[in-house]
């Protein structure tokens, strides 16, 4: 059956058209798939499903919202989900969109698994 791992993250993303458009793709704003960067996760079987996996073994439903702030002049993303992790799908999402993340050196986001108490934690910095 396999082990799930929850995924959340809240941040605010620098507006570079290419990762927003991965973003869009990945929220499902987008059918069309985009140019894909050079980065090991989308060597991933499941990257693209990352934000809109769920399991009975977390809250049984996912979200993803992805929005541009006129004021702040940078993109939101919100998404929970919950992932078979078996490729490192999270670890390696973290890695691409961390350069992208401008939350001031603050938490963006936590994944824990299933059998685990304590949450990984994600820092912009």
């Amino acid at each position: 059956m396999g082990m799930y791992t929850e995924f959340v993250m809240t941040a605010r993303i620098k507006d570079v058209p290419e990762v927003v458009a991965v973003l869009k793709y990945m929220a499902g704003q987008s059918d069309e798939k985009p140019a894909l960067p050079d980065h090991p996760l989308f060597l991933a079987p499941r990257w693209d499903m990352l934000f809109r996996c769920s399991s009975y073994y977390f809250v049984p439903l996912s979200v993803a919202k992805f929005e541009y702030d006129d004021i702040g002049k940078y993109w939101c993303l919100i998404s929970y989900a919950s992932i078979k992790n078996y490729d490192q799908e999270i670890e390696k999402f973290i890695d691409w969109i961390k350069p992208y993340v401008d939350n001031d050196d603050t938490m963006f986001g936590y994944s824990r698994y299933e059998e685990m108490r304590e949450p990984t934690i994600y820092y912009s910095n």
